[in-house]
C-alpha cells in the first residue's frame, strides 16, 4: 500500500527531521573513544603462564608444554600459536614479568611485530623497568616498521597527542593510522573515516570516510556503525541506502543506542512503502522515547503527533515487535605477524549484517 503525494510529503519532512534529532547536540550517541581492538598473542600469554607459575599455581601438562615449546624457539623460529583459551585469557594483558620480557626479547630481536609492541607497550606504560620512555618509543617504531598493527595505530596516537616533537601531528600520524587500518585493526578502521570525514590532516572526502566506517561497522564498532547509519540515511559520502540505514539503526537500538531506534524510523519514513512500516515506525519511536534521556523525549515526543497524523492511529500494536530474523555468528577478523605468521584475532558482533546475532 502506497501513501499519496502530500502525505508522503509529510513523511519525509519527518523523517529528516528525525535524522536531524538523532544527530542533534545533546542527543546521546556510541562513544567515539572505546576500544574494540583486542590484543592476543603467544607474548602476552607465556607472560601470563610464568606469574601463575611463579605465584604457586602449577601448570597443567598442556600449558607447561605449550611454554615449553615458546621457550625452545625463542631466538630460533616462530612463536607458537596459543591455544585459543589460553589467547583468550591472556586478552590485552601488558607483560612485566622479568622472565617473560626476557623470552619475549629473543623474538624481539629477530623482529617479531608482536614482541616489539609487547615490549614497546611495556615500556611506554611504565610495567616494566628495563625500558625507559625513549627506547620504548624507538622500539615502537621499529614494530610499526615491520607491520605490526598495534604499533602502527600506537604511533599513530603518539603522533597525534603530539608526543613526537611537533603537537597534535596529524601528517606524522596518518600514514601509521592509514597502515593500521588497511591492515584490518577496527580502531583504525573508525579513526581514519573520521579523519576524512573532516579533513584532518587529509583532504575532505566523504567516500573514503564511508568506506572506513563501513569496514569498521563490519567489525561491530559501536560508533562506526552509528556514523554509517548517519551517511546512508543522509546519501553522504555513498547513495542513499534506506534499507541499510534501517538496519543499521536497528542493531545500533538493540545494542542499547537510543540514535539508533530515531535512525530506524527515520529510514523507515523515508521508504515509499511507507504505510506498511507504520507500526514498525511508532514502534523505533517508542523505544527512542522510553530508553532516551530527556532530550530525546522531548524532541521525538513533539513530532510524534506529525507521524501519527499519517497513519490515524495513536499507537503501535502492544505486542508488536520488528520482524524476525536471522541468527548471525559473532566475526572474527585476523591480523598476521609479518615475522612468524602468526595470527591476532578479533571477534565482535557483526552489527552491519541483517541478523540479531
Amino acid at each position: 500500500m502506497r501513501i499519496g503525494g502530500a502525505l508522503f510529503a509529510l513523511a519525509l519532512t519527518a523523517a529528516g527531521t528525525m535524522g536531524a534529532i538523532a544527530q542533534s547536540k545533546g542527543v546521546p550517541i556510541p562513544d567515539a573513544t572505546r576500544q574494540y581492538f583486542q590484543r592476543q598473542n603467544c607474548h602476552n600469554v607465556y607472560d601470563m603462564l610464568v606469574e601463575q607459575d611463579r605465584s604457586g599455581n602449577r601448570l597443567n601438562d598442556a600449558d607447561a608444554g605449550w611454554a615449553k615449546i615458546y621457550e625452545d624457539n625463542a631466538g630460533k623460529a616462530a612463536c607458537p600459536a596459543p591455544p585459543p583459551a589460553l589467547a583468550q585469557r591472556a586478552t590485552n594483558r601488558t607483560v612485566y614479568t622479568a622472565q617473560g620480557v626476557s623470552k619475549i626479547a629473543d623474538y624481539a630481536d629477530k623482529d617479531d611485530g608482536a614482541a616489539l609492541y609487547e615490549i614497546a607497550f611495556a615500556g611506554l606504560t611504565g610495567k616494566i623497568s628495563e625500558v625507559n620512555p625513549e627506547q620504548a618509543m624507538n622500539i615502537l617504531k621499529r614494530a610499526a616498521s615491520v607491520g605490526d598493527p598495534s604499533a602502527n595505530y600506537q604511533l599513530s596516537q603518539q603522533y597525534f597527542a603530539g608526543n613526537l616533537g611537533k603537537p597534535q601531528d596529524y601528517a606524522g600520524g596518518i600514514p601509521y593510522l592509514l597502515k593500521a587500518a588497511e591492515s584490518g585493526h577496527i580502531d583504525a578502521l573508525s579513526q581514519a573515516g573520521a579523519v576524512y570525514a573532516n579533513g584532518i590532516g587529509v583532504k575532505k572526502d566523504m567516500a573514503k570516510a564511508f568506506g572506513y566506517f563501513r569496514r569498521a561497522a563490519e567489525q561491530g564498532h559501536v560508533f562506526g556503525t552509528y556514523l554509517a547509519a548517519q551517511m546512508a540515511n543522509e546519501g553522504v559520502g555513498t547513495k542513499k541506502d534506506f534499507a541499510l540505514a534501517y538496519r543499521l539503526g536497528r542493531n545500533l537500538a538493540e545494542a542499547g543506542e537510543p540514535a539508533g531506534a530515531i535512525f530506524a524510523a527515520s529510514a523507515l519514513l523515508q521508504q515509499k512503502n511507507v504505510k506498511e512500516n507504520q507500526d514498525e515506525i511508532l514502534y523505533w519511536m517508542d523505544v527512542a522515547i522510553r530508553e532516551g534521556d530527556d532530550t530525546i523525549k522531548a524532541q521525538i515526543g513533539g513530532i510524534r503527533p506529525k507521524v501519527v497524523s499519517l497513519f490515524n492511529k495513536m499507537n503501535a500494536p502492544p505486542e508488536y515487535r520488528p520482524r524476525e530474523r536471522k541468527v548471525c555468528p559473532m566475526k572474527t577478523v585476523c591480523t598476521v605477524n609479518h615475522y612468524s605468521g602468526l595470527q591476532q584475532c578479533t571477534t565482535n558482533k557483526d552489527y552491519w549484517s541483517d541478523c540479531d546475532g
